[in-house]
């Protein structure tokens, strides 16, 4: 990691240090860290368990999470190397929530909801998180399938390889790598996914799920629009948003360091697409309501569509401010991903220059 002397026009190495000569300690820094901004790891997650220790056997679980398809993530964490018997340890702890089920997903949460003292319902907060509109289509998605998420300074070469082993013959791990460079009197937090290959994770995650030949009840057409617009948010803008193949949308990851994320979604039966930002977190939900109020009519300009704040349909705190793309019955695809992309990029100018000018 280098930063740039712009006296002297040559980069200068940022050293790197060790959580220990900080006195960064495991239990009260790093998880601490995570357990409160999850996104660092990469992905969208709702952690909803913290130092677990309810299992028949007297271990605990570092972090328990959700993603965005109702799967439980087991994190791992290790303040240093990871050593060589942490890839077991973390199948033991996927072993254990395996046989969860929605109901002690659901106590899971509700104790951690106690234990940090959260002002959120559980069963809300959870319905909110996977979007599902019933209790019903709540429990038909939790913890269909588990997943391993291992954090370190550095990842033993022991581990790698056997993790490498498991993702390639279908267990969702990856390996995380969290380190510590020191700049003047600031600790600067490097973060990276090592396993899978960031750049490659769509492609290994397509391939592994064709292998398993899963039934995926999705229109090809909303796949590949859909599969289209996450490449091109990927690789032509600043912003992360994958696409699982699964649903007619998908989620992207905080935006502009907002409690915001910007969802996609496209109906190919309606001939219609929608984009939106949406928060049910107080910080989120006043800024969205002051752009509504005050700069709905020139984004509506901006973008040549409709604008609208919407409310959610279960969770009220739920805001969204919603752009709706209508397509020609016979327009190509090519054309309506053009269209749909084009706009995105608009939709995220306009609203980093507002977020600019309220700061």
């Amino acid at each position: 990691m280098y930063r740039l002397n712009i006296d002297k026009n040559e980069l200068e190495e940022i050293p790197e240090t060790t959580f220990f000569e900080n006195d960064i300690k495991e239990r009260e820094h790093i998880e601490e860290w995570i357990r409160k901004n999850p996104e660092v790891l990469g992905e969208d997650l709702l952690i909803i368990g913290h130092e677990y220790d309810k299992f028949e056997v007297n271990e605990r679980l570092d972090l328990l999470a959700l993603d965005k398809q109702g799967n439980l993530v087991i994190i791992e964490l290790k303040r240093d190397t990871t050593g060589g018997s942490v890839d077991f340890q973390a199948l033991k702890y996927a072993s254990y929530c395996a046989r969860l089920n929605p109901q002690d997903v659901l106590d899971i949460y509700s104790e951690y909801i106690q234990k940090h003292h959260l002002n959120v319902d559980a069963k809300e907060e959870l319905m909110a998180f996977l979007e599902v509109e019933n209790e019903e289509e709540l429990n038909a998605i939790l913890n269909t399938n588990q997943r391993i998420i291992i954090v370190g300074r550095e990842i033993d070469k022991r581990v790698l390889s056997v993790c490498t082993w498991l993702y390639e013959n279908s267990i969702d791990i990856k390996c995380i790598t969290i380190k510590p460079y020191k700049l003047d009197d600031q600790i600067i937090m490097d973060i990276r996914q090592i396993l899978p290959p960031d750049k490659l994770e769509d492609y290994y995650i397509s391939k592994k799920a064709a292998a398993r030949d899963r039934q995926i009840s999705i229109d090809q057409a909303v796949s590949t629009f859909l599969t289209e617009v996450s490449n091109f948010i990927n690789t032509q803008t600043d912003y992360t948003a994958h696409y699982s193949g699964k649903r007619d949308y998908f989620v992207g990851r905080k935006f502009l360091n907002i409690p915001w994320r910007f969802v996609f979604v496209y109906k190919h039966r309606n001939h219609t697409a929608t984009m939106f930002i949406e928060s049910d977190h107080p910080q989120g939900v006043e800024l969205l309501q002051k752009i509504a109020v005050e700069k709905t009519e020139a984004l509506r300009q901006d973008l040549g569509y409709p604008v609208e704040l919407v409310l959610g349909a279960k969770n009220k705190r739920l805001h969204k401010l919603v752009v709706t793309l209508t397509f020609h019955e016979n327009q190509p695809l090519e054309d309506r991903i053009r269209q749909y992309t084009e706009t995105f990029v608009k939709y995220k100018a306009f609203l980093e220059e507002v977020v600019g000018q309220y700061r």
